[in-house]
Order: C-alpha cells, then structure tokens, then sequence
C-alpha cells in the first residue's frame, strides 16, 4: 500500500509543478522562430535557384550560394537575454534542456516494447520492463513540461507545427505516465497483451513525435525520398 501511495505522491507532486511553471511567466521562443524562418527561406532561395538556368543563377550546391545562405542565418538577430528578467532567463535556460530530455524517452519505450515481446518466451528478457515503463514514465512528462517551457505557453499558434508537436507531446507524456503507474501497480503484467499493446502505442507515438520535431527544425519536407 505504501508503494501505491508513493506512486500517488510522486503523481501529485509532478502535477503541482507543473501547475506552478505554468503560472510562471514563460521566455518567448523568438530565436528558434527565426532560425526556422531563416530555413525556410535558405530553403525556398535554393528552389528558386534550381529553377533558374544553371547559366544564370548559381547551383544550390555551390560553396557561394551555401555560405551565403548560411550567412544570412547565422546574421539574423538574435535575442538580447540581458533584457530579460531572471525568472524568464531561468525558463529560457531551462527550456532549452528539452532536446536532451527527449531522447530518453525515445530510447526507454521502443527498449520495453521488445524487451515484453521477447520477454513472453524468454522471462529472463523480462527483468528490466518495469525499470524501463517508470522510468520512461517519468521522464516523458518532464520532457513535454521542457517542450511548453521551451515554445511558450501559447495554447494557440499561427505555426501549426509548433501547435502539433506541442499538443500531441502532452499527449504523449500523459500516456507514458499512465504506462508508468500501471507497470508499479500491477508488475506482474509487465508482458501482458494490454501492456505490450500499449507500448506499442508510446513506441509509434514518439516516432510520430519525434517526425515533428524534426519538422520544426529542418522543415516539413526533412524525411522526403
């Protein structure tokens, strides 16, 4: 009983902060607005040029185009973090610690999904799926309370990438969570049909997630042949 109380607790606990960083003034997410801009428009620059004649405009590929268009990144203005209070410098800060949380996650959930699947003909494959479901569990909803921190609280965007990735991580961090509690509560279905279909689930999911993520940053067109 202690065990499902703490489990409760550690529940309640993640909640409450999350509430509390909610209510918090959140940094804006100007700089990686503009880098995502600034791509697009290296990007839509490079069509543009490989419409034209080779005789006349440059290839994309060569050097003077690729600087140019780097240039013009790595020029654009960035945000002037002295002007910011320190509370908003913090969750800026701490905002950017999101790509490295998230590969956690995206490393714990498809590990227990083969390890329940192998681990119903072979038990001994079975040791670390609790280890993995919680931990994974727990770290999920810290990445997806990073992502807000990291993208602004705005619950509505003009960007509907932004708007996608955000929603649909909250999603995932809730479903992780919940994958989390049952694998304490009931151990003993750690390769149960329900279990491995639910990680199943959190393995397409964070791919489907992690195809926005890399959206955001290298465009909507970044996984095409």
């Amino acid at each position: 009983m202690k065990r499902n109380d703490r489990s409760i607790g550690i529940a309640l606990s993640f909640l409450a902060a999350l509430t509390i960083v909610t209510g918090s003034p959140a940094s804006a997410h100007e700089e990686h607005r503009r880098q995502r801009e600034a791509a697009a428009k290296a990007e839509q620059m490079r069509q543009q040029a490989a419409a034209q004649p080779e005789s006349v405009v440059p290839s994309a590929a060569d050097p003077t185009v690729m600087h140019a268009q780097m240039g013009e990144m790595i020029d654009m203005p960035k945000v002037d973090r002295s002007k910011m209070s320190t509370t908003a410098r913090l969750l800026d800060w701490i905002g950017r610690l999101h790509p490295i949380i998230v590969h956690f996650p995206i490393a714990f959930f498809p590990a227990a999904f083969f390890t329940a699947i192998v681990g119903r003909k072979r038990p001994a494959y079975a040791k670390p799926i609790q280890f993995l479901v919680v931990s994974g569990g727990i770290i999920a909803p810290i990445a997806a309370v990073l992502g807000w921190i990291d993208g602004g609280f705005t619950p509505a965007t003009d960007d509907w990438l932004l708007s996608v990735h955000r929603w649909f991580g909250t999603g995932v961090g809730v479903g992780a969570l919940a994958l989390a509690v049952w694998a304490i509560r009931k151990p003993e279905e750690d390769r149960s049909a329900g279990m491995i279909f639910g990680l199943g689930v959190m393995t397409a999911a964070i791919v489907t997630q992690g195809w926005f993520g890399g959206a955001l940053t290298h465009g909507a067109d970044h996984m095409n042949w």
